[in-house]
């Protein structure tokens, strides 16, 4: 077991223990996972009994750009051959390192198709350069077994090291031959009489008779013994071959030489067979520590006899400073008591295992899927342990990101009630990914507002709410919630920056200041809604890019929720607000059609009695037909530029023209709706105001806010005023009516929305035009006013239309 540590320079002469190569055998037979060897030409030079299991057939000399057809490998879609240049062994033979690829095959042994998972990563030399590839691959469908074919592995190298032949010499006192074995003359060629009465030294290569003559021979002559000394033969067509000798001294009854009697055995096969076996260790120790994956052996007492270079560079410590060390000597108490508890079992169970072990990186605990299996020796008798790990601790976390992000959206699917919703995914997120998560929510008029907040302590998040609430986050913070939002970015920090001021914090709120922090926006369909923060559950680790990403999902997914929620609020809105102006524009049709169908049923009596009518009451008829057709029609023209303006349909008619001439014109066409109203009128125009506009709806502009004005204000003065304001032309026109709440202030310019009751009748569309022809224009216009005050209205545009 020591060579599998150590590789000297000259290998004894006595060749490997055969318990040794049961050692290597068992390692490359009986390893759980398959490797395969290639070199630097493409050929296979090494499949283990895994490999072949795995992949259902076994060596062959196709090149690897051949491997896809051969052995049957595809791309996970099952269906398309994997490209040979994106094999992971083409990658390896080119320099590169593969890990975990992920390959599906199919062939006639597996017509029902495996999925592997393979590393690669390429075999270099010393000075470097690229000697071939190897991979390991995993046979992910379900692990097998390699009791069995280590066993026979061990029964091969046996047979191999037990079946040497054996050859006999007596030499006299002088060290001259005096007999040879039949099968010592057949095997180096020559007759009986070519060899008796030479020096036996003669047929030595120079090196080795040299050897004998000043080293081996004296001790020999004093002693009377020697055993297993390793020589070199010269055969007569100049062949040499390797033996070793075992010689006795026959002594007479005075002790005095009679002669020797010698033993060579042929061990050039078995020498052959050492080289290959230290060429094949050194192989597998270039695999073992090229490989992505770690390997380790331990023996009966749980001490380390080998770990490859992934081990080493996981735990920081060389296989010089582990060997003959323990579990205990190597990880902290607890992880070693469960690895010493796992090993003590397949010990005496001989049973083989696969399981997941906790194991300290640098970054943390990492889950490792391990696979143990004990090697046996031809008793069945364990005398080894060999582990195969390979970290999954990523895997792991995808596992849990999915679970968690299932259930985060089957919650915010289950209701469009969105601080509710919120609410409950907030408490999924601790303590996965937060000691403390908060789903702001921009609020017009408010900024951010905390909708959903979890902490680990129930309490503790209500004061977390009721602070926040008190004490939003600054909107021109550089940091934390407010810059999230006003970036439209994610934000990770080392410190809970910009979501409150430190100094504010109540005590219960103190051991969450100063955690590492992260926010993602809420964005949806463009916009940025909100903004989730996470404060981190361990106070001395920042957020990894790998949380990062699944709190921006988790943000995507909340953010589409509350737009989903908005839109359906919004649908409820229309809906509302549809019904409302059907129920509006019944009443205000109905109202004029009833007066004129009164006017028409007067006209039909008087017509049916023959009496004459006076020709003013004839007049007053048709004025009351006139007055209710016209109103009429200024139904249909709002409905029809409704219409228009909300499907962005507004053609403007530009011309240089003087806004002070419209107003005159619009002021005397309304003179008479004026006086009727009871409404004292002012125009101030002091002087001329040059622009570009469409008169024709400048004048619909003016109208509509003069009969607004009539309508809320009658009875009352009426100024209109025509300005220029800071290079912008002003129209201001400002009743002394009811006025107009605050609360209403904004959504007065939206369809079918109106000041006050149905009591002053109309459809809502008038400053709902009013305002797209303003915008149409590049201006703006805005409303001010308190309860019986009156209210002022002012648009401003520029001189040139946008």
């Amino acid at each position: 077991m020591a060579r599998l540590h150590d590789s000297p320079a000259h290998p004894s002469p006595r060749g490997p223990p055969p318990e040794y190569s049961s050692l290597l055998d068992a390692v490359l037979a009986s390893m759980g996972e398959g490797l395969l060897v290639a070199d630097e030409h493409q050929h296979l030079v090494f499949i283990n009994p895994k490999g072949e299991h795995i992949l259902g057939m076994g060596p062959t000399d196709e090149p690897v750009s051949r491997w896809p057809v051969h052995f049957g490998l595809y791309l996970p879609d099952q269906v398309t051959l994997y490209p040979s240049e994106r094999l992971p062994m083409s990658r390896a033979l080119r320099g590169e390192t593969v890990s975990r690829a992920e390959v599906f095959l199919r062939n006639a042994s597996r017509p029902a198709g495996t999925w592997l998972h393979v590393s690669s990563s390429p075999v270099r030399d010393g000075a470097g350069q690229v000697r071939g590839g190897a991979s390991v691959i995993s046979d992910v469908t379900d692990f097998k077994r390699a009791e069995d074919a280590a066993r026979e592995g061990e029964e091969k190298y046996r047979s191999l090291y037990n079946t040497t032949p054996v050859m006999m010499q007596s030499i006299d006192p002088r060290g001259r031959l005096i007999s040879v074995s039949d099968y010592w003359l057949s095997t180096l060629g020559y007759a009986r009489a070519e060899v008796l009465g030479r020096e036996s030294v003669e047929f030595l290569t120079p090196e080795s008779r040299r050897y004998a003559r000043e080293v081996v021979l004296p001790e020999y002559y004093k002693t009377g013994v020697c055993k297993d000394v390793p020589y070199q033969l010269v055969k007569k067509d100049g062949q040499l071959i390797d033996v070793l000798l075992s010689a006795i001294v026959e002594r007479d009854t005075s002790g005095k030489m009679v002669r020797s009697l010698a033993v060579l055995n042929d061990v050039t096969e078995r020498k052959r067979t050492e080289e290959a076996l230290q060429e094949s260790e050194q192989r597998l120790r270039a695999i073992l520590d090229n490989a992505p994956t770690v390997f380790f052996l331990l023996d009966t007492q749980e001490r380390f006899l080998f770990v490859n270079r992934e081990w080493e560079r996981l735990f920081h410590r060389t296989r010089q400073q582990v060997a003959g060390r323990t579990v205990f000597d190597v990880f902290p108490r607890d992880i070693a008591e469960t690895l010493h508890q796992a090993n003590r079992d397949i010990f005496q169970s001989r049973v083989p295992v696969q399981r997941e072990e906790r194991l300290p990186h640098d970054d943390g605990i990492h889950v490792h899927l391990t696979q143990k299996f004990p090697l046996l020796d031809a008793n069945g008798v364990a005398y080894a342990l060999c582990g195969v790990a390979t970290d999954i601790t990523e895997r792991k976390r995808m596992e849990v990101s999915q679970r968690f992000l299932a259930e985060a959206s089957s919650e915010l699917v289950a209701s469009l009630d969105p601080e509710t919703t919120l609410q409950r995914v907030a408490e999924l997120a601790v303590p996965l990914l937060a000691e403390l998560c908060v789903f702001f929510v921009r609020t017009d008029g408010v900024g951010l507002r905390p909708v959903a907040v979890a902490d680990r302590s129930p309490a503790r998040a209500a004061s977390v709410r009721e602070f926040l609430r008190r004490h939003p986050p600054e909107p021109e913070s550089l940091h934390g919630p407010a810059r999230v939002l006003a970036t439209g970015e994610s934000e990770v920090s080392e410190a809970s920056q910009g979501l409150w001021d430190p100094d504010e914090l109540p005590e219960d709120l103190r051991p969450l200041d100063d955690r590492p922090s992260l926010g993602v926006p809420l964005q949806a369909r463009g916009r940025t809604l909100g903004v989730l923060y996470l404060l981190s559950p361990d106070p001395g680790r920042t957020y990894s890019p790998a949380e990062l990403a699944l709190t921006e999902e988790l943000g995507r997914r909340a953010a589409f929720s509350i737009d989903n929620a908005q839109l359906y609020c919004s649908a409820q809105e229309s809906i509302r607000a549809r019904d409302e102006f059907l129920s509006i524009a019944s009443h205000e049709l109905k109202t004029p059609l009833t007066s004129m169908r009164l006017r028409v049923q007067q006209m039909e009596s008087v017509l049916v009695g023959a009496r004459p009518l006076p020709p003013e009451r004839v007049k007053r008829m048709l004025e009351v037909f006139e007055s209710q057709l016209q109103r009429l029609s200024h139904l249909a023209e709002h409905l029809l530029d409704v219409s228009r303006v909300n499907e962005k349909r507004i053609d403007l008619h530009l011309e240089e023209m003087d806004l002070m001439a419209v107003a005159r014109h619009v002021a005397g066409h309304v003179a008479e709706q004026l006086q009727k109203a009871g409404c004292e009128f002012e125009l101030v125009a002091r002087e001329p105001v040059w622009g570009s506009w469409d008169r024709l709806r400048l004048e619909q502009v003016m109208l509509n806010l003069l009969t607004n004005a009539m309508k809320y204000g009658a009875g009352h003065p009426i100024r209109m005023e025509v300005a220029k304001h800071l290079g912008r032309a002003r129209l201001t026109v400002e009743d002394q009516g009811m006025g107009i709440p605050f609360e209403s202030q904004a959504r007065i310019f939206e369809r079918f929305e109106r000041a006050s009751s149905r009591n002053y009748g109309g459809l809502g569309l008038g400053l709902f035009i009013t305002r797209r022809i303003v915008e149409a224009h590049g201006g703006s216009i805005r409303v001010e006013s308190e309860p019986d005050h009156g209210a002022k209205f002012i648009v401003e545009l520029s001189p040139h239309a946008a």
